[in-house]
């Protein structure tokens, strides 16, 4: 197999290999100390915000230990992303469906197992209702194949359709001894299929605050942010929308593409709305994280249906009416105490009410201060993954 391509220099230099290892390969004297690359497996590389933003996330988690470098296995190429793991030859496939993109994805997978020193599954519904499971069983067997620890973080589980689906990844579950998940009802998926409990981290995003400072437009222009990827949320937004223009309770409408399912039904409801009072912008995700999480902190009130636009305008204090088309959206509202309906068709009246609600209030309540102990967290997981010996020593 040909060496894989990182795109990116470590932010911390390796060191030679001590030639006074121990046979085992589990002592090396304290001053030399060797770089310590854990690849990271996700939903990357589809022009998702979300997930894009959970390899932005680890990449800035990891380079904070020392003697870490992540591999952030086939991200897209923001501009944020500098530790890209691509193998040449089948990047050009990496998105393509069918055979083809499954046998160059998987390849790609692989390369990154045996070339890094530890595999970790990070952020997102990896193993879930929509989650791939032949995608997770050749990660852990690929580990176990190579003798490189496999472990989890920030991830959802469940719920699953079936009674074998359950099974199938109960046993996939089993064989990866860390896991930290992201929300309560994941601690009881894991525990019901496994019989341990494991911890409950929450979203890697709890951590945004304490990695990046946005920068935010002048408080004097009040925004309503609206990122839709839903059709059946189309009646409820306009109803939002009238209210607000007529109720003159912001000065612009900006609406948001945070994927590409999300272009062209938020295009429809721009074009749908017809304002009276207010001005209407349009905002595509393209190539840069930190750019859309500039515009979401700069917003009054943020209406999406997509969690990570909810998540990380809740961790600036950014008022949210997040519609649950998924459990994973009203476990976030749950778990943190949110008000807004959590059915996953409210009635537009509700929806309205609580926006209105939200607008009126007139200032941003603080509420959100705890990113800093998540990101200590974070890295004392990623750093302990990295730090697991084996038999073959480190690599």
């Amino acid at each position: 197999m040909s060496a894989p391509e990182t795109e990116a220099p470590s932010a911390v230099a390796s060191s030679p290999r001590s030639a006074r290892e121990s046979q085992h390969g589990d002592v090396r004297p304290a001053s030399i100390r060797r770089e310590t690359r854990i690849a990271f497996f996700g939903f990357y590389g589809r022009h998702n915000f979300g997930d894009d933003l959970f390899g932005y996330l680890l990449q800035s988690i990891s380079v904070r230990a020392p003697g870490i470098r992540p591999l952030i296995v086939g991200a897209s190429p923001a501009q944020e992303l500098t530790h890209r793991f691509h193998l040449p030859l089948a990047r050009a496939l990496w998105g393509r469906p069918g055979a083809m993109g499954a046998a160059a994805r998987s390849v790609t997978y692989v390369a990154a197992v045996m070339r890094a020193r530890a595999a970790i599954f990070g952020g997102g519904s990896l193993f879930g209702a929509h989650a791939s499971l032949p995608f997770a069983k050749l990660i852990v067997n690929v580990g176990r194949r190579f003798n490189r620890p496999v472990a989890a973080l920030g991830v959802s589980v469940g719920p699953f359709a079936t009674a074998e689906r359950r099974h199938a990844f109960a046993s996939v579950l089993r064989a990866i001894p860390c896991i930290a998940v992201r929300d309560e009802a994941s601690v009881r998926a894991v525990a019901d299929a496994t019989g341990l409990a494991p911890v409950n981290l929450k979203d890697l995003a709890f951590a945004l605050p304490a990695l990046y400072t946005p920068k935010r437009r002048s408080g004097d222009r009040r925004t309503l942010v609206v990122s839709i990827h839903l059709r059946q949320y189309m009646d409820a937004v306009l109803a939002i929308l009238t209210k607000v223009d007529s109720q003159r309770l912001v000065d612009e409408v900006l609406f948001v593409s945070l994927d590409d399912e999300s272009v062209a039904v938020t295009g429809d409801i721009a074009r749908l709305f017809s304002p009276s009072n207010v001005s209407v912008g349009r905002f595509q995700y393209g190539d840069s994280i930190t750019e859309v999480v500039d515009l979401l902190t700069s917003a009054t009130c943020v209406v999406t249906s997509k969690l990570h636009g909810a998540i990380v305008s809740f961790v600036y204090d950014v008022p949210i009416m997040l519609f649950c088309y998924q459990r994973k959206c009203a476990e976030f509202l749950l778990d943190n105490a949110l008000p807004g309906p959590q059915e996953p068709q409210p009635p537009d009246d509700v929806c309205v009410r609580h926006v209105t609600e939200l607008l009126s209030r007139g200032s941003r309540e603080q509420r959100y201060s705890r990113a800093g102990w998540h990101l200590d967290q974070f890295t004392q997981f990623i750093t302990a993954i990295g730090n697991v010996q084996t038999r073959a020593g480190a690599v």
